[in-house]
């Protein structure tokens, strides 16, 4: 848990960026902003935003009370790296082919960064599906997915070699 809380929280480009660039961008001589599922993306994000800062705020007060990092470290790092993600692809397809190009720009730059960086994030310290694992099994109380090795030492686990 304390390593997924290191990395649970992916920085970079995030909704007021998206909003502003929107605002900003021509999409065939109306504002980016006016595409109905642009606006719809961003209140999305707005929402996670919204309820990672929530979430992070509980595992504040937890820390603060010298508790461990429980498991809504695991929800903010599934959130935020999906949302940087979600968010780098938003940035790099309204630039077209230019997002490939490099830059001085630094609200571009932020937009190919998350673009780069978000597929890693994913993986760093969990990737989504183990980290869904934990949130099933540990906050919604959830069985355990079936496993046939469960209980067998690792030497005796078939390999499928012969």
């Amino acid at each position: 848990m304390n390593e997924r809380l290191a990395v649970g929280d992916a920085n970079g480009a995030d909704v007021e960026d998206a909003f502003r660039w929107a605002k900003g961008q021509d999409d065939l001589g109306e504002p980016l902003i006016n595409n109905k599922s642009v606006r719809s993306s961003i209140a999305d994000w707005y929402c996670e935003a919204t309820g990672l800062k929530n979430t992070k705020l509980r595992t504040m007060s937890a820390l603060s009370k010298g508790e461990t990092p429980g498991p809504e470290a695991s929800i903010t790092k599934i959130v935020s790296a999906n949302k940087l993600q979600d968010i780098g692809n938003f940035g790099m397809d309204s630039l077209d082919m230019a997002g490939m190009l490099k830059t001085d720009d630094p609200e571009i730059q932020s937009f190919q960064n998350a673009w780069l960086g978000a597929p890693g994030l994913r993986i760093a310290g969990g990737t989504d599906e183990i980290l869904k694992n934990i949130i099933a099994e540990r906050v919604l109380g959830l069985p355990q997915d079936a496993r046939a090795d469960k209980g067998m030492p690792y030497k005796d686990i078939p390999s499928g070699k012969v």
